[in-house]
């Protein structure tokens, strides 16, 4: 099903997560605004620290929100009471990053996976018993295991149990955050390919965090970048990966390594693009956000934050310059704007 004619389930909309910590307040996320259909795949990219994961746990109200909306299936869930919360839950699910960690080690597979069902109420025990199988299958777990403690599986057979739990409930929306990034190489595609294959079998709606971009890019119809708490670029995945305009996506996507003869080129290109650490968000650069690791910046980018330039129906970037910098009209400079 194309994105277009999909119904819309995930809403939200200037979506603000503030802290305080010990040396002040900070804000995670910063005006997030997404939209996501059934049947499609939202990849979110970014450095650690950039407020991924703090947007994912918003979504599903784990933390609290000081501005903005999320609507699930029109429903605003910031309007809930907690149990109306509750009831809501099992229509977005979360699949973590590390499979062991988020599974009950004292609990059998099949215990873990019924778990949800048994929660929220749903069917009866010969009813939640056909189910477990049936999103035993629909990962790939053998029926041998379904007595196994987590203690007794591989990493991947763990990661397809926390992916099974998430599926039970018939989900409208599965958020992935890193759910591959704990795993062996060899493993992480075979997980990846059950992700695919489900979206397309169950019509999920997925919002999928990673730091790997070559998975983003295999995974994902759409792709939102984020730096600093906003989303800086933002595209169908053809766009961002082939005509990416902000400096900072450049950076992400020419830094990722491939076998040709343009490696070295490419990444001394990448460390010009993405200098220095990720500044503070306790003190964040005024303006652009990403003026102080960039070689175009300029005196605007110090006094005036850009808003989101909207390219066409998808493609939206947050920069001032890079109309001038895909046409060669603006070169880089020798530094960044520091300060």
């Amino acid at each position: 099903m194309s994105a277009a004619a999909a119904r819309a389930v995930l809403e939200v909309s200037d979506a603000v997560v503030e802290f305080d910590t010990d040396g002040g307040r900070i804000t995670a996320v910063d005006g997030v605004s997404l939209q996501l259909s059934t049947g499609e795949t939202l990849g979110l990219v970014g450095e650690s620290g950039c407020g991924k994961s703090t947007l994912a746990r918003a979504i599903l109200q784990l933390v609290p929100m000081q501005q903005g909306s999320v609507r699930l299936e029109d429903t605003d869930l910031g309007s809930l009471s907690p149990r109306e919360l509750r009831r809501m839950r099992h229509r977005i699910q979360m699949v973590f990053q590390d499979p062991r960690g988020s599974l009950d080690p004292r609990m059998s597979v099949t215990a873990l996976i019924g778990e949800p069902l048994r929660v929220h109420g749903i069917g009866d025990r010969a009813s939640r018993a056909r189910e477990v199988a049936e999103a035993m299958e629909l990962v790939g777990l053998p029926a041998l295991v379904a007595d196994r403690l987590p203690s007794e599986l591989s990493g991947g057979q763990q990661q397809r149990v926390g992916i099974a739990r998430a599926i039970v409930t018939d989900p409208a929306v599965l958020v992935c955050d890193e759910p591959v990034s704990a795993l062996d190489v060899s493993i992480q595609a075979q997980i990846i390919n059950v992700l695919d294959e489900l979206r397309d079998t169950l019509n999920l709606a997925m919002l999928f965090i990673a730091h790997d971009l070559s998975v983003v890019r295999h995974l994902s119809d759409r792709v939102a970048v984020m730096y600093l708490g906003q989303f800086v670029e933002t595209g169908t995945a053809s766009e961002v990966f082939t005509e990416p305009r902000h400096p900072y996506t450049q950076g992400l996507i020419t830094s990722v390594p491939r076998a040709d003869t343009e490696s070295a080129a490419r990444l001394q290109t990448a460390r010009r693009l993405v200098l220095g650490e990720l500044p503070s968000l306790l003190d964040p650069p005024s303006g652009c956000r990403y003026r102080t690791r960039c070689p175009y910046a300029t005196d605007r980018c110090a006094d005036v934050e850009p808003p989101p330039d909207l390219l066409d129906g998808h493609h939206a970037v947050r920069c001032h310059h890079h109309r001038a910098i895909t046409a060669g009209e603006h070169q880089p400079s020798s530094k960044s704007m520091r300060g």
